[in-house]
């Protein structure tokens, strides 16, 4: 298991799903087509229980294992379903994680681009979680998708350097080693490249490759770290290939060779081949080394790795020639011809497949998009609907109907006392018939927003009718309800009006009754306006409350 994995399983993780992540890490290597199945059906169950967590982490492993089969759209999927659960959870670690997925996919489709575009944006959310071993394991597969693109050598040099050190920094000296040996296959990769145009330059590129694969090798073997220690060895295998150096590549292919015999691995024991069959060849035993090609050819078959397939064909093309056999060197340079094109359209072929299935999710989503829009505007009109069927269009306060049902629901089951206030507007006729309805909508209008600005949470202010308010006070005493309705009488009171308005002035009457267990709603009511007549007959501009 990586480092990464580890972290995967032991952080954060629900106990109900642990178990089931391990299996699914061993059987990613061991039987993908047996992963994806039990991934599935693991995200099935975790979607029946509503665990979104199981549910984000399940997809990512069935990705994973859709990737490694390369079933391109169903790992593209079920990678997106998991930053879809991650970016409702606000996890920007496994955000982060599905889009590494995802650009590795692009990757393996030979969309570079797309590619490191993805895992550029995986690195960005690792680090804006302050995240140091996360960033450090995206900036990893990062350069390593560099390291296939010959432009961008030096971003892959860089981009690994950088990993290494976060993963120091994180104290995870096992993901360093890891990014180390990446470093020093990245060297060699650029020294072969040299070698094709400049063999002086090819060595100096080979000495630094060893340099730094031999550092690995010292740093695996430190850490007990067998599969790396491997990859570190052959890097330092191809340092000496290049440099010519036949003899130190034959004590460290032995040496490797001992190695994957106690810990063995199929893609190491492919690459292994591979390495063995290219230093045959250069040192002569071209019958050995053809030997080496065809055992690494039918590993080839088993594993299905088209790629290796084309570098042992290049290595048999070359052992051919050295040994003199021109019509065999032909016929596998024809095969070779063939597997490339084939590759190519196989290539072709998967990002026709993704591209199919990429215009089918935009119209999915352009018509479930079409679909929340009419449900948005059909949502916002019956909210429309129902704020209008509730409230006053002058006042903008709860109208009479929105009242009685309020006073009901507060009256069922022996709820919490309150006060009811009836607020009456002295002398509104007055401003209506020397002024104009439209002065009086205003003054309306204005005293519903004192009413409004009156009230606390829980409390209700309404249009009671014509001049008429009402305010129900929540859990009000006596003295509480008196407080707040001479507040509201003598702000109103208080404020200034046009010269119109008659006298320049607006006051309220306001009567109020408590409404205890015992008491009915119409009988608050019935006792809140008998308050109010008695403030009105007392003068006006008072507050009267009832007995």
């Amino acid at each position: 298991m990586s480092v990464l994995d580890e972290r995967i399983v032991d952080g954060g993780r629900g106990d109900g799903y642990g178990e089931q992540i391990e299996e699914l890490e061993f059987l990613l290597e061991a039987d993908p087509t047996l992963g994806a199945r039990r991934a599935a059906a693991h995200v099935r169950a975790a979607r029946a229980e509503r665990d979104d967590d199981a549910e984000m982490r399940l997809s990512y492993y069935l990705a994973l294992a859709h990737h490694v089969q390369g079933h391109d759209v169903a790992a593209l999927a079920a990678a997106a379903r998991t930053e879809q659960l991650a970016l409702g959870r606000g996890d920007l670690a496994w955000q982060s994680r599905a889009l590494a997925c995802r650009g590795m996919v692009h990757h393996e489709i030979g969309d570079v681009e797309d590619a490191v575009d993805l895992l550029r944006r995986a690195v960005d959310l690792r680090r804006e979680a302050h995240d140091d071993a996360g960033t450090a394991e995206v900036l990893t597969s990062l350069g390593r998708v560099y390291i296939g693109m010959s432009q961008f050598a030096p971003e892959a040099a860089s981009t690994l350097a950088e990993a290494r050190r976060l993963w120091l920094t994180a104290g995870e000296p096992d993901g360093a080693s890891t990014a180390l040996t990446h470093l020093a296959t990245n060297y060699v990769v650029m020294s072969q490249r040299i070698a094709r145009t400049n063999s002086r330059g090819a060595l100096a590129a080979a000495r630094k490759a060893l340099e730094v694969a031999q550092q690995a090798v010292d740093e695996a073997d430190a850490a007990g770290l067998s599969r790396t220690a491997i990859d570190a060895r052959l890097a330092v295998v191809g340092a000496h290939l290049v440099s010519g150096d036949l003899e130190a590549a034959g004590v460290t292919l032995r040496a490797t060779t001992t190695m994957q015999t106690r810990f063995p691995a199929p893609r190491q024991q492919l690459a292994l081949h591979r390495v063995r069959a290219a230093w045959l060849a250069q040192t002569g035993r071209c019958a050995d080394a053809i030997d080496e090609v065809d055992a690494g050819l039918r590993m080839c078959d088993v594993l299905d790795r088209p790629a290796d397939r084309v570098e042992l064909l290049r290595t048999r093309v070359d052992a051919l020639e050295r040994s003199g056999d021109v019509v065999g060197a032909l016929g596998t340079l024809h095969e070779l011809h063939d597997l490339t094109v084939e590759l190519g359209e196989a290539v072709a072929a998967r990002r026709a497949v993704l591209l199919s299935s990429r215009l089918e999710v935009e119209r999915a989503e352009r018509v479930a998009e079409a679909e929340r829009r009419r449900s948005s505007a059909l949502e916002a009109r019956n909210e429309r609907l129902a704020y209008e069927a509730s409230h006053d269009v002058l006042t903008g306060l709860a109208n009479r109907r929105a009242l009685d049902d309020d006073l009901v629901a507060r009256a069922e089951g022996g709820a919490r006392p309150f006060t009811l206030a009836l607020v009456d507007v002295d002398h509104f006729k007055r401003v209506n018939d020397e002024c104009s309805h439209q002065t009086g909508d205003e003054v309306l209008a204005r005293l519903g927003a004192v009413l409004a600005a009156s009230v606390r949470p829980g409390d209700l202010a309404a249009r009671y009718g014509g001049e008429e308010f009402a305010l129900v006070l929540d859990g009000a005493d006596r003295e509480v309800a008196r407080g707040v309705c001479d507040r509201v009488r003598s702000v109103v009171a208080a404020l200034d009006w046009p010269h119109d308005v008659p006298g320049g002035r607006v006051t309220v009457s306001i009567g109020a009754a408590a409404r205890t267990a015992t008491t009915t709603v119409d009988e608050v009511l019935a006792r809140a306006d008998a308050a109010l007549y008695l403030a009105e007959a007392d003068g006006r501009n008072r507050v009267q409350l009832a007995d």
